[in-house]
């Protein structure tokens, strides 16, 4: 029974993901194939990232030895930048997504405000992982590593996606892009 408590965190996230996607209409509000593509692919993007970092460790790919602090038995590092491993690339790879999902969902915000976004998710995974680690003993470390490399795997897909909106693949992105449709036309 024990080691199911350290599942917890991800099965509330997993809910609550699935009733944010499920209960906003998003799936009648965008009907266009491409764009249905686009909302269920970041669902299953989400849950993904829930799974890699709010679950009980079952690998470590971190090869870099980092003085590491702890609370009440949850590790955490604050210096950054002490040395780099896999994970550190792993984790820009492990959000490179998210920047595109952002372009995708609003291609009209400014580069600074996606790099924003990603670093408040980013923020949002460390502290999570910080406190589940206290309450539930997930064995996870609350990295500024992490934060590091997840913004900057946000800003290169949002870049990305900047640069490739450009070229002769414009007209594909638009079809994933969730902008809103026009509903009834006003009259004058």
């Amino acid at each position: 029974m024990r080691l199911l408590t350290h599942w917890i965190p991800f099965f509330v996230y997993f809910f609550a993901n699935t009733l944010l996607i499920t209960h906003n209409r998003l799936w009648s509000r965008f009907s266009a194939p491409a764009q249905r593509v686009t909302i269920a692919t970041f669902f299953c993007y989400i849950i993904a990232i829930n799974w890699l970092c709010l679950t009980p460790t079952m690998f470590n790919f971190s090869s870099a030895d980092k003085l590491l602090f702890y609370f009440h038995g949850a590790p955490y590092n604050l210096i950054p930048l002490q040395g780099f491993s896999q994970e550190f690339f792993l984790n820009i790879i492990m959000t490179f997504p998210l920047g595109i999902y952002l372009y995708l969902a609003n291609h009209e915000i400014s580069f600074a405000k996606a790099s924003l976004i990603g670093f408040c998710f980013s923020l949002f995974i460390e502290v999570n992982q910080f406190v589940c680690d206290i309450i539930f003993h997930i064995g996870r470390v609350a990295d500024v590593d992490d934060l590091i490399s997840n913004t900057l795997g946000t800003m290169i897909g949002f870049a990305l996606m900047i640069i490739l909106d450009q070229t002769i693949l414009h007209q594909v992105i638009k079809q994933f892009m969730l902008k809103k449709e026009k509903s009834d036309k006003l009259c004058n």
